[in-house]
């Protein structure tokens, strides 16, 4: 036989007995990582209803006011308004904090009261639509505020004014 062909058969040979002893140890399916089926959920406590009484309402309590009361809805025009008088900030009778609110306008159209109202919201301003009853309907007025210092509605009425080309006017607000 020729030394190549003798090579080659005990080349195959030895690549057979490798092949036999590592290929099973390969192919073990055996499940070697067992799964830990152990729960870590704790059991169940043993949780009892509690009855609670309904609230009461306490003595002495005064409802809310209306929107027509707290906004001044019938103020059309500066001169309608209450006196603004230069009162500082701080707490009413009632302990309640006084607040103002700055009205920029009052429409007929909810869409121009909606386009304005958007404008503020871009601008920043923290404003909303109220409506309300007047002599000739409904009016939707557009409000920025309220602000607890009488100061910033004032230097915001400046500015809404200056932007929007509106005579604002400043209104007491009571939550």
């Amino acid at each position: 036989m020729n030394v190549a062909l003798k090579q080659r058969i005990l080349g195959a040979v030895v690549l057979l007995a490798l092949a036999a002893i590592f290929l099973p140890a390969l192919l073990n399916f055996s499940d070697r990582r067992a799964v830990d089926r152990t729960t870590q959920i704790p059991p169940q406590p043993d949780i009892s209803p509690i009855d609670t009484p309904e609230p009461v309402r306490p003595e002495g309590i005064t409802p809310a006011e209306r929107d027509t009361e707290i906004f001044q809805v019938g103020v059309d025009r500066a001169d309608q308004g209450e006196d603004q008088d230069p009162e500082k900030s701080g707490l009413n009778t009632a302990g309640i904090p006084k607040a103002w609110l700055v009205q920029v306008g009052g429409f007929r159209e909810r869409d121009k009261a909606q386009e304005l109202l958007n404008g503020l919201l871009n601008d920043g301003y923290k404003a909303f639509i109220r409506v309300g009853p007047s002599k000739s309907g409904e009016l939707h007025r557009v409000f920025v505020g309220p602000k607890i210092e009488k100061q910033r509605a004032l230097s915001d009425k400046t500015a809404i004014d200056k932007k929007y080309h509106v005579d604002s006017i400043i209104v007491r607000f009571e939550p």
